[in-house]
């Protein structure tokens, strides 16, 4: 397979449902945009338009890229479209709960303060752990698919599979309610930032915190694996043969361990636009266990292919 094979047109709408989504989704972005620079009511210190914008944004990524990757699973297609139309359903309703819960000027995520936010926050908590499951379905489908190129499956699989653990990295937002919300109770349970509340000086349209440890730093990477999984792919297949396996696993399993270090970073309160030396002196051996790795990896393969070519030219 060559590079540019990876990128057909129709491998996009591929799943129709997941595609129709992405374009729902694009197309509430646009939308949400004048909302975001016109309406000045704040929330936790961000416009209020501006979660739901950023939701869309990623749900209609999300939903683009893995519509292109159900392209390449050629077996079991009733549970990739079953599959597919399970994230369908259950990213439509998300999207919908949070850009309600905006227009009615109230928190979507943690919010247990009546009993129509519990409902909300229970049905939003579901969902998300449906589409974790779907994605992971999703993952296993890929590398078992033997009518795929090795180095397809194992690409893209093991993007599809850091995905989900990006995915599921959320989970460490909800573990219970933070020493200032039981200290004032206000209904909340569970924040993005550790050990500050939510709301405080954050970073351009991302408004991850700059004070404190935030958690959505590495569940933002973590959710993005699959499309530098893409590109990784996309390069391996212009390398040399002897070169490919090494970088995909080195790379997908590099990139895990970055988001590893952001959440670990996020967990011990340190802000992402201040890294300690701690911090630091990680992604420097992480950075260096990667480069080690490849150069080896890549020496193992050039010499196991050199011994079938003897082997072969002396049979």
């Amino acid at each position: 397979m060559r590079p540019k094979d990876l990128f057909n047109k129709s491998r996009l709408t591929n799943m129709k449902p997941l595609f129709w989504l992405a374009v729902v989704a694009a197309g509430l972005s646009v939308v949400l945009v004048p909302l975001v620079l016109l309406d000045d009511r704040v929330l936790l210190g961000a416009p209020i338009w501006l979660k739901p914008l950023k939701f869309s944004l990623s749900i209609a990524i999300f939903a683009v890229t893995f519509s292109w990757l159900s392209s390449f699973i050629a077996r079991g297609k009733r549970w990739v479209r079953l599959t597919g139309i399970v994230i369908v359903i259950s990213l439509s309703i998300e999207l919908l709960l949070i850009t309600a819960a905006a227009a009615v000027g109230q928190t979507s995520h943690f919010n247990v303060s009546s009993p129509i936010h519990i409902v909300v926050w229970s049905a939003m908590a579901t969902f998300i752990s449906i589409v974790l499951i779907a994605t992971l379905i999703l993952s296993v489908l890929i590398i078992i698919d033997k009518a795929q190129p090795p180095l397809v499956r194992l690409g893209l699989g093991l993007g599809s599979v850091n995905t989900a653990i990006g995915m599921a990295l959320a989970f460490l937002m909800t573990s219970g309610p933070t020493p200032q919300q039981l200290a004032d109770y206000q209904g909340i349970v569970g924040a993005h930032t550790v050990g500050i509340p939510d709301g405080g000086p954050g970073l351009p349209f991302f408004g991850w915190s700059t004070v404190a440890g935030d958690l959505r730093v590495g569940h933002f990477f973590g959710l993005h694996s699959i499309q530098v999984a893409i590109v990784l792919l996309a390069i391996a297949l212009a390398l040399p043969i002897a070169l490919r396996v090494p970088l995909l696993i080195v790379g997908n399993a590099t990139y895990l361990g970055v988001i590893a270090i952001l959440t670990w970073q996020g967990l011990r309160g340190e802000p992402i636009s201040a890294p300690g030396q701690l911090t630091l002196l990680s992604f420097g051996i992480l950075l260096s266990l990667a480069i080690a790795s490849f150069v080896i990896l890549s020496l193992a393969s050039i010499r196991g292919r050199g011994r079938r070519g003897e082997n072969w030219r002396n049979k």
